[in-house]
């Protein structure tokens, strides 16, 4: 037990002290990378750094100003190390779910010299650490700080909002994340804080996931039938996690008690802005907004494409979960395998 403890602690000690990666200054200014997650992809092309990536990875659906032109090279984790190599990147950046199922890959990589960084945001408060991470790797911390303001401040106006709706308005909301398995998303995951920020009630606040490095829990049918009028909305992801149509759910058999569906409140919505933890997150939670009735009034200055707008970095971070804000001063953040061993430690803070 003393010794597990004494693990833990220095687990800790190591990702509080450390920067994710370390980099001289030639190789910050533009090392080489192969982005595995589009997540990591969008982060950095919105941060500036398109000359950097030199490898995509093949789920990409980010269309901006940094997209336009030449595509870089698709990889997958079912390439070999020759097709990464031959591209000569000085790192890979990855999920820890990537790397927990590809460790020959990984380890073929970083005995060639290649640098294997593996991230995932897990709760909406570690969604700002996370892109300072990655901006940390490229050299665009000012950048970062620009768009976590901006953001931040276009979020506030829906926080605002949310919290002016009296708990009587607020609409119920259950989150379909994986069909088959009546899956849904973590109390503290980004989805469901969409649903809050836009001035809704999560029905499934009670999901516990088996892991609390997921942000996906089992449901079950039964939990959510003797829910169903709490359900005024239905709202089902679409992407690989969960392929379905609109028709099949509205037409699931058990579903057709829940008020959602008899009122045919049933949505779908993409999971590059449900879920994935990049600036995209605002459209999915204005049209999140447009389906709870909240209304927002967006100032025309706002927006991700200007990253100069909204609080001080020192300030406040009101659109963030209230429990989260204090804890963006402290260094350690998101899911994190910093030492290329295939462990991962877990923080507590934005």
């Amino acid at each position: 037990m003393k010794k597990a403890l004494r693990l833990t602690v220095a687990l800790a000690l190591l990702i509080t002290a450390a920067p994710p990666l370390s980099f001289s200054a030639e190789e910050k200014a533009r090392p080489r990378i192969i982005s595995l997650y589009a997540a990591h992809t969008e982060v950095l092309l919105r941060l500036g750094a398109r000359d950097n990536l030199v490898g995509v990875s093949a789920q990409e659906s980010y269309s901006g100003p940094e997209t336009e032109g030449r595509r870089p090279p698709v990889f997958t984790m079912h390439d070999d190390v020759e097709k990464f190599l031959a591209a000569k990147p000085d790192l890979v950046l990855m999920r820890l779910m990537h790397k927990a199922s590809a460790p020959h890959l990984v380890a073929a990589l970083e005995n060639s010299g290649v640098r294997v960084y593996a991230a995932q945001v897990v709760k909406a408060g570690d969604l700002y650490k996370y892109w300072r991470n990655l901006a940390a790797l490229v050299g665009r911390e000012k950048e970062a700080e620009k768009m976590i303001a901006d953001f931040d401040a276009r979020v506030s106006l829906y926080h605002k909002a949310a919290q002016a709706r009296a708990e009587r308005d607020k609409p119920g909301v259950f989150l379909e994340a994986v069909h088959e398995q009546v899956k849904t998303f973590t109390p503290d995951s980004l989805p469901v804080w969409l649903v809050e920020l836009a001035g809704a009630k999560n029905v499934a606040a009670d999901a516990k996931p088996h892991s609390p490095k997921l942000v996906v829990a089992n449901y079950g049918p039964e939990r959510l039938l003797a829910k169903a009028d709490q359900v005024d909305i239905l709202i089902s992801q679409m992407g690989p996690m969960n392929t379905t149509s609109l028709k099949q759910v509205k037409t699931r058999r058990i579903y057709r008690t829940l008020k959602a569906v008899k009122e045919g409140r049933v949505y779908k919505i993409s999971e590059a802005i449900l879920s994935r933890p990049t600036p995209s997150l605002l459209a999915g939670l204005e049209q999140m907004a447009a389906w709870t009735g909240l209304e927002v009034e967006v100032p025309l200055s706002s927006g991700t494409e200007s990253l100069t707008d909204g609080p001080a970095p020192d300030e406040e971070l009101a659109a963030l979960p209230p429990s989260q804000n204090e804890g963006d001063r402290n260094p350690a953040a998101v899911i994190i395998d910093h030492d290329g061993d295939g462990r991962s430690s877990s923080a507590k803070e934005p």
